[in-house]
């Protein structure tokens, strides 16, 4: 009983390492691992590695592909000099957090861990718990549910029951976030671990290849009290030389590599239904233009998506989504079958749906049925228009229900089309991309 309660202990406290307050800096690390993303919406990283020499940064060998929360990226509150807007993170918001954090412990499912790793390291056993419910006072701790002593009965609501999860737990690296003194809701269980095989995205922590992760875990030494660095690149831009980091020119990939700028949206908002209408011939043209049946937005447009998702969810509805990303060879042949601008934009300028940042939809019930709307998708009369009032009250009232949400999440209507919203803040040059390239 009594090394049960050490080890209780222990692992209740093992996420604690010493902290500042922000602004912080890496000057007191010795290794960094550098995980940057395109944009805050964005779930797509690239880990670089760098090592101290002097007062000198060197990158070790090149990035490597993560990934992030699956809305992206929200900052630590305790950082205080980030720019009005810029998002923040909470528990269960589906972001990863940004800022410098301490790595102090490796965990597993092997008993001794890999060979090579000289971090401390515990082995997840039945019972390990990571507390993920902020009224615990456990909450962002990492404990051993069979050292609880009964008298406490169950101590939290909800927690990760990390021996159940081998897929992505097998290894990991504990980030030291919000772990010193808890805050109540602004987020726990944040690891570096696994990433799925399906590819998809995380809940919040940074998952990689278990050949890359295994890699890092022995490259790292605690005396160099290595940190994770977590930014968008703009963001890393503007605070590298005052927290110290390594030069932004060394957080480019080699061989200037240019990442399309797309993403499935069904990979941030999985219950999104997709049923793109130019992937199939029941559309104004008569016929099959896209290769396959996925949509493809820019990041900060689907974690729009995902937004208006949230508030349908809440009456039992949701999204259909008709078109999304649009290769400019298709707007030219739409230009060509309807050269009216009021409902297909010039391909001599491009649309949103040119640049990702443009979707066609509808509303859907919780069985994915269609809801009554003023017309069908692509009608080229005034019965699309959001001005129309000689309509059915059901068809008006989804319009104008399908309209507020959307502009809610950040989408503006376009007034003569009741199913297309273009991304408020959206920009972008036009992509030239194939949906051969996009979904192979």
């Amino acid at each position: 009983m009594i090394l049960r309660r050490l080890t209780l202990l222990f692992l209740v406290f093992s996420l604690l390492a010493p902290e500042t307050c922000y602004p912080r800096d890496a000057s007191g690390h010795g290794q960094i691992i550098v995980s940057i993303t395109d944009s805050w919406d964005d779930f797509r990283a690239t880990i670089f590695l760098f090592e101290r020499k002097g007062q000198t940064w060197q990158r070790r060998g090149e990035g490597v592909p993560a990934l992030v929360g699956r809305l992206g990226l929200g900052w630590d509150p305790a950082v205080l000099d980030r720019t009005h807007g810029e998002p923040v993170k909470r528990e269960g918001d589906l972001k990863a957090p940004a800022g410098i954090f301490p790595i102090p412990l490796a965990m597993g499912f092997p008993p001794l861990g890999p060979d090579g790793v000289t971090l401390p390291y515990r082995v997840i056993g039945e019972g390990t718990h990571c507390v993920d419910d902020s009224s615990s006072p456990y909450y962002n701790r990492i404990v051993d549910g069979n050292g609880i002593p009964a008298a406490e009965g169950k101590p939290w609501n909800s927690s990760e029951r990390m021996w159940e999860l081998a897929e992505i737990y097998r290894l990991l690296l504990v980030v030291g976030y919000n772990t010193e003194k808890p805050i109540p809701g602004d987020g726990s269980c944040i690891f570096m671990h696994l990433r799925r095989p399906s590819g998809e995205p995380t809940y919040g922590c940074t998952a990689l290849a278990e050949k890359d992760l295994a890699a890092i875990m022995k490259w790292l030494k605690p005396e160099q009290r290595p940190a994770l660095v977590q930014l968008p690149r703009a963001a890393y831009g503007r605070v590298w030389r005052e927290w110290r980091l390594p030069p932004d020119a060394l957080i480019q990939e080699e061989g200037g590599k240019k990442r399309i700028p797309l993403v499935d949206v069904r990979s941030m908002v999985p219950e999104v239904e997709v049923e793109m209408r130019y992937a199939r011939s029941d559309n104004f043209t008569g016929q099959k233009i896209y290769d396959c049946g996925r949509c493809f937005l820019r990041p900060e447009t689907s974690a729009k998506v995902a937004k208006a998702q949230q508030e349908l969810r809440k009456l039992g509805l949701g999204l259909k989504m008709w078109d999304c990303y649009r290769p400019l060879s298709a707007q030219k042949l739409f230009w060509a079958l309807v050269p009216d601008p009021a409902f297909v934009a010039d391909p001599k300028t491009g649309s949103r749906h040119n640049r990702g940042n443009a979707v066609d939809v509808t509303l859907v019930d919780s069985k994915g049925r269609e809801l009554e709307m003023p017309t069908g998708f692509d009608d080229f009369s005034p019965r699309a228009s959001h001005n129309e009032t000689q309509l059915p009250a059901a068809a008006v009232e989804n319009r104008r229900l399908l309209a507020e949400t959307m502009e809610k999440a950040g989408f503006q209507r376009l007034p003569s089309e009741w199913w297309h919203y273009d991304d408020g803040e959206g920009s972008g040059a036009i992509l030239h991309v194939t949906f051969g390239e996009l979904c192979r």
